[in-house]
């Protein structure tokens, strides 16, 4: 008995003692143990720099009076429609670089672009009955590819027949959130229920307006764009029912873009009614085939106020 508690205190002590050594060790050398010890590398961390927002064509992160905006308007392969049927986007290029450099002014840098039928117009009433028809996805990517690559912009043109501005505005979201890729509204091909294209002169509402640049608003903020255009064709006051009640938003640039063809007296009549609403910076549409004679980059730029946008139909 006495034997087994010998050794069992002898058992215990050497445990002890084994243990007071193994942390007299461990606490013996700290320098082997910490990452900062004397001699060791401190390990840095990377960081990474917060994204770079995208900025406009043309640099910036707002677009007037900074920009002006000279564009080409139609649709591929229908010259009726506009200077984009004449030819391929690529092989507009040059073209449209050589009709917008006359408009160039001090302070203003000058962005060409393409004003794409994204939606348009037509005679029959198509699947959904609204008489109007998308333009398949890869030819608008083909003039989007053009743009990116001159540093120009796109803006999607809306002709909704009897179709809706917002709804035809959401289906082009793929392209919008584009920081080059802009929105037009053409009032003049939006038909109420028995009309029919080219019967007469469409209308929209300050609400459905109000109900788009909320949506295009929200899309601008969301996927922090810089400002964003948003067009208004307008030539008859009937076009815009209500326009007083128009709103702004803080991250879009609307503009009411004075489309009419014909005489010059009467073209520079109906801009300066559109130019007796302040609140809105505006456009001035040149037909090549219909204006006669077709005003000159010195006589618009004359105008008052001067246009931000200016479209050659």
């Amino acid at each position: 008995m006495v034997r087994r508690v010998v050794v069992a205190v002898i058992v215990f002590a050497v445990l002890a003692a084994i243990g007071r050594g193994g942390y007299a060790i461990a606490r013996s050398s700290p320098a082997q143990h910490h990452p900062l010890a004397a001699g060791a590398e401190r390990v840095r961390v990377p960081t990474t720099a917060p994204p770079v927002p995208p900025s406009e064509p043309g640099g910036g992160q707002t677009l007037f009076p900074s920009h002006r905006l000279v564009a080409f308007y139609g649709a591929p392969g229908s010259p009726k429609l506009g200077v984009l049927g004449d030819a391929p986007p690529e092989a507009l290029w040059s073209r449209l670089a050589a009709t917008a450099a006359p408009f160039a002014s001090a302070g203003s840098v000058v962005v060409p672009g393409y004003e794409l039928i994204a939606f348009g117009a037509q005679s029959a009433p198509g699947a959904q009955g609204s008489y109007a028809a998308e333009l398949p996805a890869s030819q608008i990517d083909s003039y989007l590819q053009v743009v990116h690559a001159h540093g120009g912009m796109l803006i999607l043109d809306i002709q909704p027949g009897r179709g809706s501005l917002l709804a035809d505005a959401q289906a082009l979201e793929r392209w919008l959130v584009q920081p080059d890729v802009a929105l037009a509204l053409d009032p003049e091909w939006e038909l109420t229920a028995g009309q029919r294209p080219d019967q007469q002169i469409g209308h929209t509402t300050a609400a459905e307006i109000n109900g788009v640049s909320a949506w295009l608003e929200q899309l601008t903020v969301s996927h922090h764009l810089p400002q964003k255009l948003l067009v208004v064709h307008q030539f008859t006051a009937a076009m815009v029912a209500d326009k007083p009640a128009v709103g702004s938003q803080p991250d879009l640039a609307i503009v009411f873009n004075m489309d009419g063809f014909g005489g010059t007296a009467n073209k520079l009549s109906v801009y300066q009614a559109l130019a007796a609403d302040t609140r809105w910076t505006l456009g001035y549409k040149l037909f090549y085939d219909r204006d006669r004679p077709l005003q000159t980059p010195t006589q618009v730029l004359a105008l008052v106020p001067p246009p931000q946008l200016v479209e050659y139909e």
